[in-house]
């Protein structure tokens, strides 16, 4: 009778802890969504925050980068496999913007 008590007691135990140490930062690089960008998309793209959806830096290899990421993001996230209709046009008009600027430079 002892034995599961004990058990039960351990498992509640170790699930304190692991949720302090997880919110403490030490278990997680971040706790929780302070990783994501706070806040929504912007009515009209600019450029920061078309590099930003991307996930690309802005340097000198960005048009060497863009048809890549453009296409691993689009992969998981096109609405023919399961992903959101508006995310894939945002990402669309993100690569697009990115290109009519990068071809201007």
């Amino acid at each position: 009778m002892a034995t599961p008590v004990i058990v039960g007691v351990g498992a509640i135990t170790a699930a304190i802890v692991g949720r302090q140490l997880f919110r403490s930062g030490v278990l997680g690089a971040k706790g929780g969504a302070e990783q994501w960008v706070k806040g929504g998309f912007k009515a009209k793209m600019d450029r920061k925050e078309a590099i930003a959806v991307l996930g690309l830096k802005d340097n000198a290899t960005i048009r060497a980068r863009l048809k890549d990421a453009h296409r691993h993001i689009m992969l998981a996230n096109h609405p023919d496999r399961g992903g959101s209709p508006y995310l894939a046009s945002k990402i669309n008009e993100a690569k697009d913007l990115l290109d009519r600027s990068e071809a201007k430079r």
